[in-house]
């Protein structure tokens, strides 16, 4: 099978849906299928991938962690129709996803949508403008996109469910987490971490993601006021960046987190395994993610999660290996102190991690994708 990706953001930026293609990528050319991918042009990154097509594009990834690329089919007409694919998957109801739907339509092929985000939240946290209306435009613009799709992908069954619930639309819906690479896990070195970060003796909370105004960061830095006065050694590690950065670090500074909260960049990704595998607990108060890739990662480290309760995290931490909690400061603090109170409890939720993380390894999850694939060729017929 020939798969051509149309995404509005690859290599080289660091993010959830980058890692996904990736690792589905990887899976589908291990399985002898041909994997293409349309992406925006970054200045001074060059390919070592084959069959990765770059177009001219408007760097947003300081605000959106997307790039515009500009909309001019005719430009990719020549590569598009020369790779002769099977089908068409696209990442983004926008920019990329309407060059999608453009081509899919045009040369007669399926088009397969990956649901990524809850685009009504994230489109509310980046137009505030009348209360709830960018969320309802947000909205309508991907119930529109979604009708034109063959088949739609959701990286939970809660993602499933809203989508069937919130869309309505007569399009097929299939559950497909994105996976994750286990054998990254097999030998880690957390002592190098916090050797590097000269925390060897802290209590670690770790973050991993955008430093975004839709992850809930300011929430988690209230919560951990509490945190840090019942144990003054705990310390929080966002790995990141992002929009919103400066704000926090203000905010940071204000509750007098200062030396306790550390802002530590954007990581590879080949180290995250080491960073998550040197946390205590992996914090995560994103209600907008339908999936939390970053959760699963933390899971393959035997680290348990403790996450807002939100439709990717109650999935992925249905069968154990952390704690949800409702959306208040006090909850959230009270779940991460009781584990930090509880090493043995905690030690027992990181074996539940482990156990359930081994559900999505790259060939397993790929093996599913392939089969969505199958339908969507067979229902564009």
């Amino acid at each position: 099978m020939r798969i051509l990706i149309f995404s509005n953001t690859y290599k080289p930026t660091v993010s959830g849906v980058v890692t996904s293609i990736s690792l589905f990528r990887r899976g589908l050319i291990d399985a002898n299928h041909e994997v293409h991918i349309i992406a925006p042009q970054y200045e001074k990154y060059e390919d070592e991938e084959p069959y990765i097509f770059r177009f001219p594009a408007i760097d947003l990834s300081d605000r959106l962690n997307v790039s515009l690329v500009l909309p001019f089919q005719p430009l990719m007409e020549p590569t598009v129709r020369g790779i002769k694919p099977d089908l068409i998957h696209s990442q983004h109801p926008v920019w990329m996803g309407d060059l999608a739907v453009a081509f899919a339509s045009d040369m007669n092929l399926p088009l397969v949508f990956t649901f990524h985000t809850r685009y009504d939240q994230y489109a509310q946290s980046y137009v505030p403008i009348v209360p709830g209306l960018a969320s309802r435009v947000a909205e309508e613009v991907v119930r529109r996109y979604l009708r034109h799709c063959t088949h739609i992908i959701a990286p939970t069954p809660g993602i499933c469910d809203l989508i069937l619930r919130e869309y309505l639309i007569d399009v097929p819906v299939s559950v497909v987490p994105s996976p994750v690479d286990l054998d990254q896990y097999d030998e880690v070195d957390p002592g190098r971490v916090r050797t590097m970060l000269g925390l060897e003796e802290a209590e670690l909370l770790l973050y991993i993601g955008r430093l975004a105004k839709e992850k809930g960061l300011d929430f988690m830095l209230r919560a951990f006021v509490k945190i840090v006065a019942e144990r003054p050694s705990t310390r929080l590690l966002l790995l990141g960046e992002g929009p919103y950065k400066h704000a926090l670090e203000s905010e940071a500074e204000k509750l007098g987190l200062s030396g306790r909260v550390i802002f530590g960049g954007v990581i590879p990704h080949e180290e995250v395994p080491d960073y998550v595998a040197a946390a205590d607990l992996f914090v995560f108060s994103s209600v907008t993610d339908t999936q939390g890739l970053v959760l699963l990662e933390a899971m393959a480290a035997g680290i348990p999660v403790v996450a807002v309760e939100a439709p990717g995290p109650v999935d992925v931490l249905s069968e154990g290996g952390g704690l949800l909690v409702s959306a208040t400061e006090v909850d959230f603090s009270d779940a991460v102190l009781s584990l930090l109170d509880d090493e043995a409890r905690r030690k027992e939720m990181g074996k539940q991690a482990l156990r359930a993380v081994q559900n999505y390894g790259i060939s397993a999850i790929t093996a599913c994708m392939l089969e969505v694939y199958e339908k969507a060729i067979e229902e564009g017929r």
